[in-house]
This record gives C-alpha cells, sequence and structure tokens, in this order.
C-alpha cells in the first residue's frame, strides 16, 4: 500500500524521573526515541497477498488471487511446482492431495505428487471444493471446480484485473526437485513481458534457486527466505550482508522478526517482508517494528490497519519511580488518544485516565503524566487511538519506597 507510515516503532515507552526534571526527562527520552527509529528502507508498506487472498478462497487459484486484487493488495503471491511435462503450475505442496480431488479421480496413483502428472491430468481436478468444506462460513459455489492455473494464467489474471498496480511475487518451492525451474520461471516471465516489471520479486528457501535466476536475469529482485532454525547460530548481521550479494529481502518467518533482525536487515539495504502475518495485532506489532511488507492470508485486514490511524504495539523499557511514571505513544496519523491504568489487570477498578493528541508537529508522539502512584506496585496500562479501533495493553512495576534512613 503506498502510504507513509509514521508509526514505524515500538509506540509505547515508560519512563520516570523526579518533578522537577520531568521536561528535561521527557526532551532527552524523545531524542533517544527518533535515534533508535527503524523506519522501513521503503516509503510504502507493501500488502502481499499470500498465495492470493487465501483466507476468503482457495489459495493458488485464480479466485483467489481475483479476490486479492479486489481487496487492493499490492502482490499476489503465486507458489510454483512443475508437472511432469515440464509446465509450471500455482500450487504450494508437491503433492496434490490437500487441496484437489486427486485422490478421487487418480485412487491407483499415490502419493499423487506434482511431477508425477501431466497438465492435461491436473486440468481436470477440482482445485476448490475442498476450500468450501473446510471453510464453510466462506464457502461459495463459484469455488467449485476451480481449476489448478499455470503461471501463464495467474499472470493474465493479475494483468486483467490488475490494471497495472498490482504485482508479482513469486516462489519457486522444492526447486530441487524441478531441475530446470528457474529457467522456465524466467522464459514464462520474458515471454509475459513481466521480466522487467519494478512489481516483481522471486522468492525461495534455497539459496541455489536464487542464485540460478539472479544468473538468468541479473537485475531481477530476489527474496532469501527464512524459516526456525536456518538462522540459528548465525550472526544475523554478517548473514545478511553475505545473502545482500544476491538478494534485495528477506521474508523470515513472523517468529523470527525482532528489533535486532530488522536493524541487521535494514543495515544491508535488505527489505524485510515477514510471513504469515494474519491477526491486525501481530501486523500492527510488526509495522511498528519497521517491517517493510507482509505476507497475509487476511488481505483486507491488512490494507484496513494501514488506511486508519492505529497505535503501534510494544512497549520500550524504561524507568519509573516509586510514585511516578510518563507513559507516552505512537500513532501513524492524528488521532485523540486515550491512556488508561490501574492495579486492576482488568483496568475496572481505580482507573486513571488521561487524554492527549498526536499530531504531525509532534512527530505523531503523545505523552501523558502520572504521578501520586503507589511504591512498589504493579500497573496495567491501555492506551486506545479514539478514532480507531487499535489498543495497546501492558504493564510497569514502580520502584519500591525510598529508604528515609
Amino acid at each position: 500500500m503506498k502510504k507513509s507510515l509514521l508509526a514505524l516503532l515500538v509506540c509505547l515507552s515508560i519512563t520516570a524521573a523526579p518533578y522537577s526534571g520531568l521536561a528535561q526527562s521527557l526532551q532527552n527520552t524523545e531524542i533517544k526515541y527518533r535515534q533508535m527509529t527503524l523506519r522501513p528502507i521503503t516509503t510504502d508498506v507493501m500488502v502481499i497477498a499470500h498465495r492470493g487472498a487465501s483466507a476468503y478462497g482457495p489459495e493458488n487459484t485464480l479466485a483467489a488471487y481475483k479476490q486479492a486484487i479486489m481487496l487492493k493488495a499490492d502482490y499476489v503471491e503465486i507458489d510454483l511446482q512443475m508437472t511432469k511435462d515440464g509446465q509450471l503450475i500455482a500450487m504450494h505442496d508437491e503433492t496434490l492431495s490437500r487441496t484437489t480431488n486427486a485422490k478421487e479421480l487418480f485412487p491407483n496413483r499415490a502419493p499423487w505428487r506434482v511431477k508425477d502428472f501431466t497438465l492435461e491430468e491436473i486440468s481436470r481436478l477440482d482445485a476448490g471444493s475442498w476450500f468450501n468444506r473446510t471453510y464453510p462460513e466462506q464457502a461459495k459455489t463459484e469455488y467449485i471446480r476451480q481449476h489448478v492455473p499455470t503461471l501463464v494464467e495467474v499472470i493474465d489474471c493479475v494483468k486483467k484485473y490488475g490494471n497495472g498496480k498490482v504485482g508479482l511475487y513469486i516462489e519457486t518451492k522444492a526447486p530441487s526437485a524441478y531441475p530446470g525451474m528457474e529457467e522456465k520461471v524466467i522464459e514464462i516471465l520474458n515471454k509475459a513481458n513481466v521480466l522487467n516489471d519494478r512489481k516483481l520479486f522471486l522468492e525461495s528457501f534455497s539459496e541455489q534457486s536464487l542464485r540460478t535466476l539472479k544468473n538468468f536475469a541479473p537485475h531481477i529482485k530476489l527474496i532469501q527466505l527464512y524459516k526456525r532454525g536456518m538462522l540459528a547460530g548465525k550472526n544475523v548481521y554478517q548473514e545478511f550482508k553475505r545473502i545482500s550479494e544476491y538478494a534485495v529481502g528477506i521474508g523470515p518467518t513472523k517468529e523470527l522478526v525482532g528489533r535486532r533482525l530488522i536493524k541487521a536487515a535494514h543495515q544491508n539495504y535488505l527489505l524485510v517482508h515477514p510471513w504469515t502475518v494474519n491477526s491486525q495485532r501481530d501486523m500492527a506489532a510488526l509495522l511498528a517494528l519497521g517491517v517493510d511488507g507482509q505476507f497475509t492470508n487476511n488481505t483486507d485486514q491488512l490494507v484496513d490497519l494501514l488506511e486508519k490511524p492505529f497505535i503501534s504495539h510494544g512497549v520500550s523499557n524504561g524507568e519509573v519511580t516509586n510514585t511516578s511514571a510518563i507513559l507516552w505513544a505512537r500513532t501513524n496519523g492524528d488521532a485523540r488518544v486515550q491512556f488508561e491504568i490501574s492495579t486492576h489487570s482488568q483496568l475496572k477498578k481505580q482507573t486513571i485516565v488521561k487524554m492527549g493528541q498526536a499530531d504531525n508537529e509532534h512527530d505523531f508522539i503523545v505523552s501523558v503524566e502520572f504521578f501520586g502512584l503507589k511504591p512498589d506496585t504493579k500497573y496495567y496500562y491501555r492506551v486506545h487511538a479514539i478514532s480507531s479501533k487499535y489498543t495497546v495493553t501492558g504493564s510497569f512495576q514502580t520502584a519500591p519506597e525510598k529508604n528515609r534512613n
């Protein structure tokens, strides 16, 4: 989405100081805050429709891709497998059994590997009815008999319905099982006149596959995917410096994403596109850290989040005195912000409420001061942007009472 997101770091911080030094303390805190900001290295945050709008339609089908385009995705992701006769199709799994009726149509062909079937055979499969059975609340009659599309068909679909605004984000799945896959991808993209498109990314967990793609098309934008374990024991800065030789970004599972990873990636001029992010709480938390895009099944929820003021999720460590604290928040647009604190975890008893205004003049940072707090006590807080439905919650502990001796 073409947004100028301003709330792209941890937005909640708690600090405190004696009353006489509060103003200077807050000023120093805000300077430190700005110095620590991990802004995206792009001006846009990309909405990447994971296998299409796969929360609302059968994954990797034309129906799911059309839905993603309708929901304002910036990119549609296409998983690639290769048939027995060398055709590239949109399919996540190496087998056909999960998302088609291959078991019923070809009962004696177990384990129904894609590479054991021709395109003609695969074209007979129903790739949509499974979705209706699995997700009845999203079922549609139009999903019945959805076919498994080829890469060419998906490209044509995006061209037809995307009006030049929607890009392709293509993954080479299990490339070691399909010799020659990379050359075929480049050949198809070239024939379709999209190889030089600005909005084109290719991704893979396989470094070898990405390097092969780079050899065929040196200018192409490549994303190195990471799952759990792939970074274990590695210095992330050095790892990202190494892959920056061929990649323009990383696609880590969302569980790997933290401030250190994003800082290391951005220091090496790499984009950060985590997967797969399906709750708005997780989406907002990752935006707060400074990611450059997100893979999601729920395209509309990420688009909605980017189009409305919200409070970035997260807490930055600070100091509190025994009787006072400063809470501050950052939004991505003008917003009236409500702060609540209480010693009750549900904030239902003895709640203290204060208001603040986030605006462009103050870099969308708003702070409030709380006094008269109990020493050595756990407080719970809630911060809410009045113009939206997004809320930050957390807790902090006041310092013990000072020894008067």
